[in-house]
């Protein structure tokens, strides 16, 4: 085996690599933008009020836990965050919250929402355009391996 075939056989198995990489990546950040976008269109920015902050760890960082009432349904949410002047027990602090799924929640207003959103799309088509360029170069190398003498 001389030294072209070795670089296509590389560069086969490279592509596989990237373009299960890329496959996996599209099948995450996809369900993520999902999320995003059920939350965008029918979520309730709310005011939460930081009931309990509790450090963990050694590294600065704490357990939030955030309640908040409105018309459409009241809830808990329980989350990490670095402990810092940021976050005041008793302070109130937007929230965006899914009234079907109480679970679905994100710290902030639709607008950081809307950004979230716009943000995972992008890294939806970054993942189809490496999975579509680790596919056709792995395409391209395995001609380049059918042709070689």
């Amino acid at each position: 085996m001389n030294l072209v075939m070795t670089v296509l056989l590389l560069a086969v198995l490279a592509s596989v690599a990237c373009c299960f990489f890329g496959l996996a990546q599209m099948k995450g950040e996809g369900a993520e933008l999902k999320k995003m976008t059920e939350l965008y269109e029918s979520g309730v920015e709310v005011q939460a009020e930081l009931v309990g902050l509790a450090p963990f760890g050694t590294n600065g960082y704490a357990s939030a836990v955030y309640e908040w009432l409105s018309p459409e349904g009241s809830g808990r949410y329980q989350t990490g965050a670095k402990v810092g002047h940021a976050h005041v027990v008793g302070q109130r602090y937007p929230l965006v919250f899914d009234p079907r799924n109480i679970k679905r929640v994100h710290l902030g207003t639709k607008v950081a929402v809307r950004r979230e959103r716009k943000r995972r799309q992008g890294y939806v088509r970054s993942a189809q355009r490496m999975a579509l360029l680790a596919f056709a170069a792995g395409a391209l190398a395995t001609v380049g391996l059918v042709i070689s003498p």
